[in-house]
């Protein structure tokens, strides 16, 4: 496993061109994809049992809209884009950009993606928290 975090945390070990920088970031696409489905999946878990411990999703109301599942898996390769759309002018705009960038971006991509998925669970269990503690209806 640390070599696997090692290789996807990784500069690239050539001069990057354009094509280089893509082929960096598109090579990691499916193993950010499954950390990050495997983390929305057990956050949409968290998320449906405090929906439904509070007591306010009405029999036959959906708790999640199923597009809405859809788009963020689009949003979110569409974000990860971004990570090569971003590096590759800038590569080409500054030579010298240290090989540590991509890595940082990757990992700034994860914060970002961590931080949004979790929201909605986060919501919901303080609500549920409030509700325990008596706070909240």
């Amino acid at each position: 496993m640390k070599a696997v975090i090692s290789w996807f945390f990784s500069g690239p070990s050539s001069p990057p061109t354009p094509w280089r920088v893509v082929a960096w970031w598109e090579l990691r696409r499916l193993p950010f994809n499954l950390v990050m489905g495997l983390y929305a999946a057990l956050n949409l878990a968290i998320f449906m049992w405090a929906i439904s411990a509070s007591g306010r999703l009405k029999p036959g109301e959906d708790a999640v809209e199923p597009l809405a599942l859809i788009a963020a898996v689009i949003l979110g390769n569409a974000l990860y884009t971004l990570g090569w759309l971003v590096e590759a002018p800038l590569r080409l705009a500054v030579p010298g950009l240290t090989s540590r960038f991509a890595p940082a971006l990757l990992k700034l991509g994860f914060a970002v993606g961590f931080t949004l998925i979790a929201l909605p669970a986060l919501a919901w269990c303080a609500i549920r928290v409030a509700q325990l503690a008596g706070l909240a209806q």
